[in-house]
């Protein structure tokens, strides 16, 4: 889904602040992954029954997934992607009030990207905040994810179609051919 690819690596986790967490132990950073992934589906899952393309059951189908879809497959590639201390610091940002704005800020950007209202408004970034990122950037972990994009690589963004297009098997089934 070129969608989802538009923003991955620096999204979401105050989508991920909700006090029920994930069935299995997954990574906060899976968990943003997950989330960046499952957006980008629904969007233009939206987008296509907005062109026809999709039935009104289809485009209900993709709109109830629930992010727990794509965990084993985020959870794989951000333990490929980030060493155990990397993955823990990410997970420290990402749980924080400021990791948590500057992961909606990335959410949104997607709805921003593609010209659609976003579902709330863009997250304002106090100075405090600002400083927080820009160290959170300065680290290893920080220069990975949002530099060079790590989560972006091409065997990550496989894992993540692969996924996609069983979720697409799934909401939208082949149209079986007429004998």
């Amino acid at each position: 889904m070129s969608v989802r690819s538009i923003a991955l690596a620096p999204c979401l986790a105050a989508l991920l602040a909700t006090a029920a967490g994930p069935a299995a132990a997954v990574s906060v950073t899976a968990e943003v992954t997950a989330e960046s992934a499952l957006v980008g589906l629904k969007l233009a899952a939206r987008q296509s029954a907005a062109r026809g393309t999709l039935t009104a059951a289809q485009n209900d189908c993709f709109q109830a997934l629930a992010p727990s879809e794509y965990f084993e497959a985020a959870e794989q590639i951000v333990n490929a992607a980030l060493s155990p201390a990397e993955l823990a610091a990410a997970d420290t940002f990402f749980t924080s009030a400021t990791g948590r704005k500057y992961a909606l800020h990335g959410l949104l950007g997607l709805y921003v990207a593609l010209n659609l209202k976003t579902p709330e408004p863009l997250p304002r970034f106090t100075a405090e905040d600002i400083q927080a990122i820009e160290a959170f950037t300065a680290t290893p972990v920080g220069e990975a994810l949002v530099k060079r994009q790590v989560l972006e690589s091409p065997a990550a963004r496989a894992a993540l179609d692969g996924r996609s297009q069983a979720l697409v098997k799934r909401c939208k089934p082949p149209v079986a051919a007429a004998n």
